[in-house]
């Protein structure tokens, strides 16, 4: 684990890094261990003893024995980086929680993160190449982050990107850290009143020629990914890089690209971070799928990414309107007077164990199903259409129309012949895709259906909408009757889910609670729900939450509950002896929609609008692993049968299949 500091020489020493495991700051922080030291900065690895034992990074900076002027330059650069930090919030930064003074020296209190640094890295490969894929990922993550923080206003330039202040995760999510020299962009200030940056990777304008603007962070971003390409140290010849010569054809215009990154002429580097994510989202699609996509004119202008099973869509011109193209329709152009406007082509963010993407939904994918035999996927849209694709290579092969209004889920059956589907045209449609025949079309509603799940044994179906009932009806009765109404519920219902075993349904939705309860009651027939709630006569409620439940997942065994909340919460209830509960420590500052239990039950996938999904270790009650290829909020997540893939979606409107090991 390795924490960089600020890098500033200075000639006195300091009482930094003084602190002792057991040592406590503030009666809240338990000082573990010191996890980095340099300059007049440490950082500790600490406890946080307020806020459940969580792991905490407390960066110190000692206020004793500086001169005069280092002291002024140290707390300015200590300060700005605890400012900047407070009001910024994205999956590739880390989160400040606190800054306080105490003994003569500040602190500031961040994210721990169980990593290490790029400088690290290199090091010890000692001249080696990190993998391609690797190193594209990582950059197209850095691109993310730089992205949002020039688009705030004013924008901020980091001012020191360089392998010391990135870090990654064993899972390889990266983190762009220290903050100590970044600064907001003034309009019409000639030079930035100081000059500072890392020798070899700042730009040129850097040393008080000019006011640095986001594009000095392009300059640091291709120097660094020159590094990484050429094994060249920037720092030896600052300002000087060497041609690249790459030979793979799959990386066709990285080079082009990356010079282009590092020119000492401002205007020659492209214009905004933006255009260099989507050149390199191109190049790595091709490196990672093994197609060539076509370019637009420009080498930092390229067309949206398309799935590797679909063609490529035509440059639009002028006087020219694009049909969507769709998987089971061919692309056609008309000549009009005005151009026609269409809707953007899904982005996707290409990730090195992204198997393939299936597009073709003209608005967000509410809802993904992997077919229990594993062989095909189905998603639903606000496009009123489910589309059925191959799960072996994303070929699409059915698209059903049936539904009059957005459809909001889609299930299959445990046979994997029949999907049912649920819209907010009060419906719910049993359709065969392969036999392209509708089965049955369920009107007993009397609204919007936001949710239905088939019972493991697929005899019954359970749906739930915003008229608050949800209701059990028969599935394989060709009459499809209601067996339950389940009218406990005093609001819309968002999402219900069976027990492994069938006897129990938990349902919940705008109430703050969720209930647990029979579908059937069979007395005096001892269930699990009678062992499990022996004082319970027909329900259990769980509460303890502060907004509308969204989604739930019971664990394989049965024995536990999860859900999510839009509390930003996500729990695990346990529901049996020897099964405790535990909230999940992950960042609050999004929505989770959705989650999704592994077949073996050791992990549990959770999306939502931070645009990622997480894989949680449950055993080791740790984070493993985040997916980052969406461009929009998750909505959805379904685990192959054999549990080695995942396929997400949302809105975006792409399905995503990916590896999970």
């Amino acid at each position: 684990m390795l924490i960089s500091v600020t890098n500033v020489t200075v000639t006195s020493p300091t009482l930094t890094g003084f602190l002792t495991p057991q040592a406590m700051l503030k009666q809240r922080y338990l000082i573990l261990e010191q996890a980095g030291r340099g300059g007049f900065g440490a950082v500790y690895k600490a406890s946080d003893l307020s806020f459940g034992n969580r792991l905490v990074a407390i960066k110190e900076m000692s206020q004793s024995t500086l001169s005069e002027q280092e002291l002024s330059e140290a707390t300015a650069s200590f300060n700005n980086e605890a400012l900047l930090l407070a009001s910024l919030t994205h999956p590739n930064l880390p989160r400040i929680y606190e800054q306080f003074t105490e003994n003569g020296r500040s602190y500031l209190v961040m994210d721990f993160i169980d990593g290490e640094t790029l400088e690290h890295r290199l090091e010890h490969l000692q001249g080696a190449k990190l993998p391609l894929d690797k190193i594209l990922d990582w950059m197209l993550q850095l691109c993310s982050v730089l992205e949002y923080l020039h688009s705030r206003q004013p924008p901020i330039i980091f001012r020191d990107l360089k392998p010391a202040n990135i870090m990654f995760t064993p899972a390889g999510h990266v983190y762009l850290i220290d903050f100590g020299i970044a600064r907001l962009f003034t309009p019409g200030k000639e030079k930035d009143t100081t000059a500072l940056g890392s020798y070899g990777y700042a730009p040129p304008e850097q040393y008080g020629k000019s006011q640095t603007t986001t594009r000095a962070d392009i300059y640091s971003l291709g120097a660094t990914l020159h590094q990484l390409l050429s094994g060249e140290d920037p720092s030896e010849t600052p300002f000087q890089f060497s041609s690249l010569h790459l030979s793979d054809p799959r990386l066709r215009g990285l080079d082009t690209l990356v010079m282009s990154m590092v020119n000492v002429d401002i205007a020659r580097r492209p214009a905004t971070i933006t255009l260099v994510k989507q050149e390199l989202q191109r190049i790595a699609l091709e490196y990672t799928m093994g197609q060539t996509l076509p370019r637009l004119s420009g080498h930092t202008t390229v067309p949206q990414l398309v799935s590797p099973t679909l063609a490529p869509l035509p440059p639009k011109t002028d006087n020219t309107a694009i049909a969507a193209v769709q998987p089971d329709q061919s692309s056609t152009t008309t000549q009009t007077k005005r151009p026609a406007k269409r809707a953007e082509p899904p982005r996707v963010y290409p990730q090195a164990n992204m198997l393939f993407v299936c597009l073709g939904h003209a608005s967000r994918v509410t809802s993904v199903a992997w077919s229990p035999d594993g062989k095909y996927l189905a998603s639903a849209s606000y496009d009123k259409t489910v589309k059925v694709w191959d799960a072996a290579n994303g070929k699409h092969i059915a698209t059903y129309k049936g539904h009059l209004a957005r459809i909001n889920h889609v299930r299959w059956s445990p046979d994997s012949k029949i999907l049912a589907s649920a819209s907010d045209d009060h419906t719910v449609h049993l359709w065969e895709p392969l036999a392209n025949r509708t089965e049955y079309i369920f009107k007993q509603h009397q609204a919007a259906v936001h949710t239905v799940e088939w019972s493991p044994d697929g005899s019954l179906l359970a749906s739930g909408g915003k008229d608050s009932l949800v209701l059990i009806w028969q599935g394989l009765n060709s009459e499809h009757g209601v067996s339950t109404t389940y009218r406990e519920h005093s609001d819309a219902i968002h999402t219900v889910a069976w027990s492994p075993d069938g006897q129990l349904i938990a349902s919940g939705g705008k109430e703050h609670h969720i209930k647990i309860w029979e579908p059937i009651r069979t007395q005096p027939k001892r269930t699990f729900f009678s062992v499990l709630f022996p004082h319970a006569s027909k329900e259990k409620i769980l509460g303890g939450y502060e907004g509308q439940i969204s989604a739930l997942a019971w664990s394989p065994d049965g024995h536990r509950l999860a859900s999510s909340s839009t509390d930003y919460q996500v729990r695990i209830r346990g529901l049996h002896a020897g099964y405790l509960s535990t909230t999940l420590k992950i960042d609050r500052s999004a929505y989770k929609n959705t989650l999704a239990w592994s077949p073996s039950g050791q992990h549990l996938a959770i999306g939502g609008n931070d645009k990622l999904v997480h894989l949680w270790s449950i055993g080791k009650l740790k984070e493993t692993y985040i997916y980052h290829g969406h461009s929009g909020y998750v909505m959805d997540i379904a685990w192959s049968p054999n549990g080695s893939c995942i396929a997400s979606t949302g809105v975006d409107r792409s399905i995503q299949i990916w590896q999970t090991q």
